[in-house]
């Protein structure tokens, strides 16, 4: 090697040297700090075991929610009177087509179950049932071939009363389209005076009973029936129910803006004849609802549904632009103000609302002292949630033509408290696409939770089944 290529040697050599010794001080600073990597995820391993054991152990300490014992005594069904001395009840609904040949409608032979002289329940749909024959039966769902005549199910008739019936025999009902599959139900003889006494005609029904609360809260869930709103708490609720339209208004809008471009959703993609308007004339009727040219109409009932005594307000809202329904909405809000002569009744005389209501004493001074007409500037209304799932179907083209000409697109049908916690839960009729639901849901103030997948009453007739 030439004497003048010694210092690029020296010089290789010493940058290599230098290289090697920065990468051998990156690996000492990439090792982990707590250990090798093995040992880390042994470590994590445990960790989580040792977590999940924890929350296993927490599981078990906290007392049950009110949700938690509803879900423990089984699921809920829709039951509706069929007389004054019987339930009915669907297990199965949609389980196949009700006109074509099949093992409950061809080779069988059903028996037409006799009809009630003074028919009851007609949201539910089951005022025409039929009685399979024996053959049928081992087609039918495991629910209904291991419950057998003379098993006692739970019904909640309302708030106050709960009843047992006796399956006495499985039926079939038509609904719509479709064949529903359930059970008739009579109630013994010691309950039927009170049972027929009931004006309810919509129920739930389980298998078992609902484990009560411990301590139970003996303030009563239900209606109250002479509710008036007073002038302060009418402008309240307006103004909040137009706030909160507008703010649902500017979320559906934008969620059809973003999905114009999809197939059906362009004006020139809808069918002729349809009748709803078309995207463009949507979004036109929204620009007025939001300037306030929609006229709005509202009606309110009040309920008692939470342990804290205060009425929870249910609001039904629309707006009609040009005579026509263009918006929807229902709302709960929650107010401090009650009429003075609640106070006198016994709802408001319970132990457990004098212990656990904290504002108890400042609610009846101000109950006591307040006009029932003008209860003055204490006044208080807070918006807890609403529901505009019917304005996003009319704008989608997924509502009926009939959907808002009056109030009842929600009704609801009944109230309970299986489980004695002060808490509610609402048997609820709504108005759907092609299709009514009547569901039941526990009511909470964010929101109202489902209790079991709603009965579904098809409105098609028989003619359009046949026609399809």
């Amino acid at each position: 090697m030439r004497r003048k290529n010694h210092k690029w040697v020296a010089t290789a050599v010493v940058l290599y040297v230098g290289v090697m010794w920065l990468a051998y001080r990156w690996g000492i600073h990439q090792r982990p700090t707590n250990g090798p990597l093995l040992e880390q995820i042994e470590k994590e391993a445990v960790r989580k075991g040792l977590e999940k054991r924890a929350e296993e152990a927490r599981q078990q300490i906290l007392p049950p929610t009110g949700e938690d014992r509803l879900n423990a005594a089984g699921p809920a069904f829709v039951a509706a009177r069929y007389d004054a001395t019987h339930v009915v009840f669907m297990l199965a609904t949609e389980t196949e087509s009700r006109f074509p040949n099949s093992a409950h409608t061809g080779s069988a032979t059903p028996t037409r179950v006799s009809a009630s002289p003074h028919p009851a329940a007609p949201l539910a749909g089951l005022q025409e049932l039929w009685e399979p024959d024996s053959q049928s039966l081992h087609f039918f769902p495991r629910a209904i071939q291991t419950t057998q005549p003379g098993d006692q199910w739970i019904v909640n008739v309302d708030s106050n009363l709960t009843v047992p019936v006796v399956i006495e025999r499985p039926v079939i009902a038509p609904i719509g389209c479709t064949l529903a599959i359930g059970f008739l139900a009579s109630v013994p003889v010691d309950q039927q005076s009170l049972f027929a006494k009931s004006p309810r005609e919509y129920f739930a029904v389980r298998r078992s009973a609902v484990e009560s609360a411990k301590p139970p809260v003996d303030f009563p869930v239900g209606e109250i029936s002479d509710w008036k709103p007073s002038p302060a708490v009418t402008r309240q609720i307006e103004a909040q129910l137009s706030a909160r339209m507008k703010q649902e208004l500017t979320r559906i809008d934008a969620s059809l803006v973003a999905n114009a471009s999809s197939p059906g959703a362009m004006a020139a993609d809808l069918p002729i004849g349809n009748a709803h308007p078309r995207l463009k004339e949507w979004l036109h009727a929204d620009r007025g609802l939001l300037r306030d040219e929609g006229k709005l109409d509202y009606d309110i009932r009040a309920f008692h549904l939470a342990p804290d005594g205060l009425p929870r307000l249910y609001v039904r809202a629309r707006w009609k632009l040009a005579g026509a329904p263009a918006f929807l909405m229902s709302a709960w809000f929650k107010t401090n103000w009650f009429k003075a002569n609640w106070f006198k009744t016994n709802w408001f005389k319970t132990n457990w609302f004098k212990t656990n209501s904290p504002k108890a004493d400042s609610f009846s001074t101000q109950a006591a002292t307040s006009s029932t007409d003008q209860p003055g500037s204490q006044v208080l209304l807070l918006s807890l949630s609403v529901d505009s799932s019917w304005s996003a179907a009319m704008r989608n083209g997924a509502a009926a033509a009939s959907l808002g000409e009056s109030l009842d697109f929600q009704t609801i049908l009944n109230e309970f408290d299986a489980d004695h916690d002060g808490w509610g839960e609402l048997l609820i009729h709504s108005q759907d696409a092609a299709s009514t639901t009547i569901g039941l849901y526990l009511y909470t103030d964010v929101g109202l939770v489902p209790m079991k997948s709603p009965l579904r009453p098809d409105t098609q007739s028989p003619e359009s089944c046949l026609a399809e």
